[in-house]
């Protein structure tokens, strides 16, 4: 009969032999693992070559496609195309980026919202022949930027005017300048500001002591493009 000392050194012999046996297990599971990773990562490797080479191979037809699209006006089907050459980091063929530049300003001025310029008498007689002389409201016009403007930082320091005008008189020395991405840009008829990437809701808030007036813009600060970045290094 074993003594028990004997059956405790079994029993923690057996302890070890399945912790090894599931530890083993593990450490295999996680090769086949790293294993299946690594392929995947290298089958997926193969298919974006794969695809970049047939890209290449056709690029001057897919050039000359784009070029018939841009001169027939027809500039969503043109972008289509040039994100692709923007996926193979072909940003740069040919006149590829003078076309991008000149469908982006095309739609920049199709954008464009045109603000007249207020000034305190004109605002002040108009008050009064619509018979309003007892308003006390502040009334605040953001004049640049217009509303859903593009900018890069090659633009920056980007300028924010506006007036804030009362009966009682201007006040758009004072105008609180916000952003809803950078926060508090600070005070002025005129700012210059550099801006965070992204789309950017600016609120021009004036008041004239009595009551307070806001007017909102929208704008958009995207990082430069490869072609303007080469032409800054020129």
């Amino acid at each position: 009969m074993l003594s028990t000392k004997t059956k405790y050194s079994i029993q923690i012999a057996l302890m070890l032999a399945v912790f090894t046996l599931v530890l083993f297990s593990l450490v295999f599971k996680l090769i086949g693992e790293m294993k299946t990773e690594s392929i995947q990562k290298e089958i997926e490797q193969v298919e974006k070559q794969r695809i970049k080479e047939e890209f290449i191979s056709t690029i001057e037809a897919q050039y000359k496609e784009i070029l018939k699209l841009y001169e027939a006006k027809e500039y969503k089907k043109a972008i289509e195309i040039i994100k692709v050459f923007n996926r193979h980091d072909k940003s740069d063929y040919k006149d590829l980026a003078k076309i991008k530049k000149e469908i982006r300003l095309f739609y920049l001025k199709k954008k464009l919202d045109f603000i007249p310029k207020i000034h305190l008498n004109e605002y002040m007689q108009l008050s009064k022949d619509i018979e309003i002389e007892e308003d006390l409201s502040t009334q605040v016009f953001i004049r640049i930027p217009r509303y859903d403007q593009y900018f890069y930082p090659s633009d920056f320091p980007i300028l924010l005017e506006g007036v804030a005008l009362s009966l009682t008189g201007d006040f758009s020395k004072d105008i609180v300048w916000t952003s809803s991405i950078d926060g508090i840009l600070g005070k002025g008829k005129q700012l210059y500001v550099r801006l965070s990437i992204g789309e950017h809701k600016i609120t021009a808030t004036g008041t004239n002591g009595i009551t307070t007036g806001s007017m909102e813009t929208r704008i958009y600060i995207e990082k430069d493009p490869v072609f303007l970045k080469e032409s800054n290094k020129n």
